[in-house]
């Protein structure tokens, strides 16, 4: 097969890094006026007692930010895929209420699901030295996207040096790589098997569970371009549940990352404490700069993540998901007793 029978993506999905260099036009700043709908929204919250849960867009009214959340929806769906929001004051508000804020920010944009078998609504990215999920672990984080719909990360403390976050086009990424190795491409879009571990941590073995069916890196639902790529979840399988991969496979794993890794293609975005990013996870993927932390625990880089699932978007078939079973509007790791899916905590 060559090259030139491979259709290249187009759209605003398919952008250079390099485009928003020295740019800040894709940047929103909280307004005076949208700061005190926040203050609002938080202390009635706060009064009434309401459990993440509960929260709704009326419960969370954003009117000074009605026009802009709208372009932000649209954004995230149909255009670039990522926006970014600064100016929330963090010396104002405890950690709880900065999540209450970044969850009541999300009920405008989709539905909050479970990031764990824990059933927590609120990831805290924060170096734990836990290793079997990204978010846990310090240092850099390879190119990968995570398994819902829409992440919104919240920062609340930086790291002493370092921690950037690069976001890429994987569409971009894609017609590189059909340009360049279309024999390749064709191997991300059969697709891999993930994995995750079916037994509390701790215990004795961790059993790893593979997806029934391989799930194509690149694909479409309904019309709508699609990526997964998830390489902490293809290793696991591989290494752990006797699905090894191929060395055809193992080539298109790493040639996606460093195609991701050359200059122009990623861009570099710096999250500063009170910023807030959401991101496409079917169109783009994200990676972090490595990062030197603060000693004391209290200082240390720490982020707050959500996860969305955005119901006006096509749903991912039953064939197409990674997490087998469902939170909340088709996505999200379920509540478990005895907790299931524990690798994806």
């Amino acid at each position: 097969m060559n090259g030139t029978s491979i259709k290249p993506a187009q759209g605003p999905h398919v952008w250079h890094g390099s485009d928003y260099a020295g740019r800040d036009d894709w940047i929103y700043r909280f307004s005076p006026a949208a700061l005190d709908d926040i203050a609002r929204a938080v202390a009635g919250v706060r009064e009434r007692g309401l459990a993440l849960d509960d929260i709704t867009t009326a419960d969370f009214d954003l009117p000074a930010l009605t026009r802009e959340l709208a372009q932000m929806d649209d954004i995230l769906r149909r255009g670039r895929g990522f926006v970014l929001l600064k100016g929330l004051p963090v010396e104002r508000y405890s950690d709880d209420e900065m999540a209450i804020i970044l969850w009541g920010i999300g009920t405008h944009l989709g539905i909050g699901v479970s990031q764990s078998h824990l059933g927590d609504r609120i990831g805290h990215v924060i170096d734990k030295g836990e290793t079997m999920r990204y978010y846990t672990a310090g240092g850099p984080i390879e190119v990968h996207m995570d398994p819902v719909d829409v992440t919104g990360l919240l920062c609340l403390r930086e790291a002493r040096r370092g921690g950037a976050s690069f976001v890429m086009s994987s569409f971009l990424i894609h017609n590189i790589i059909a340009e360049e190795r279309p024999d390749l491409l064709e191997v991300l879009r059969r697709g891999y098997f993930y994995g995750a571990q079916t037994a509390q941590p701790g215990q004795s073995g961790q059993p790893i569970t593979a997806t029934p069916n391989r799930i194509p890196v690149y694909t479409e639902i309904e019309g709508y371009p699609d990526c997964f790529f998830l390489p902490l979840a293809i290793r696991m399988v591989a290494d752990m549940a006797g699905k090894p991969l191929g060395e055809a496979e193992r080539e298109a794993v790493d040639y996606l990352q460093q195609v991701a890794e050359r200059p122009g293609v990623a861009m570099e975005m710096d999250i500063h404490p009170g910023d807030i990013q959401f991101l496409n996870n079917r169109l783009l993927l994200h990676a972090r700069q490595d990062y030197e932390d603060w000693p004391e625990w209290e200082r240390k880089r720490h982020l707050l993540r959500l996860w969305l699932m955005m119901p006006d978007w096509p749903e991912r078939p039953e064939h197409l998901r990674m997490i087998r079973t469902s939170d909340r509007a088709g996505g999200g790791v379920p509540k478990s007793d005895p907790p299931l899916q524990a690798g994806l905590r």
